[in-house]
């Protein structure tokens, strides 16, 4: 069974991604097991000060569920059975080695995400993804 981790960030090429993942699992025999993932950027040091480690968590949790909202409802509607992950740190790196210690079969993300001029042409995320991965990624315009 094919294994497949979806990326989204909430952008509208993420978005695009979900709509073509469920498209090929709707043309395909045997449904691809599918491992839906968000990475939240750690917030700058200096919040700690302020923040304990509990809100910290919590902060990132809410708003990992607020990026897949739409994701998940789109799987669901569709009938496409997942699982979702939420982590936080560098996403091209956090992405590549969580599909690496899951024997993901492909990575699928969009190709511009919410980075700032790194993303004129593909993403600096994307970008990374590509260079990082070991197995084939499936970028989404």
């Amino acid at each position: 069974m094919l294994k497949v981790l979806l990326a989204v960030d909430g952008s509208e090429s993420s978005q695009r991604a979900v709509a073509h993942v469920i498209k090929r699992a709707g043309v395909t025999k045997d449904q691809p097991k599918m491992l839906l993932a968000n990475v939240q950027y750690p917030l700058h040091g200096s919040v700690s000060t302020f923040v304990n480690a509990g809100q910290l968590k919590q902060h990132h949790h809410d708003e990992g569920m607020k990026v897949l909202e739409k994701a998940r409802t789109a799987l669901d509607a569709a009938g496409v059975a997942y699982s979702y992950h939420l982590f936080v740190g560098e996403p091209a790196e956090v992405l590549t080695r969580f599909a690496r210690e899951q024997g993901c079969d492909e990575i699928v993300l969009g190709t511009r995400g919410f980075s700032g001029i790194g993303s004129l042409f593909m993403g600096s995320v994307a970008t990374k993804v590509v260079h990082l991965a070991e197995m084939p990624v499936v970028l989404v315009k």
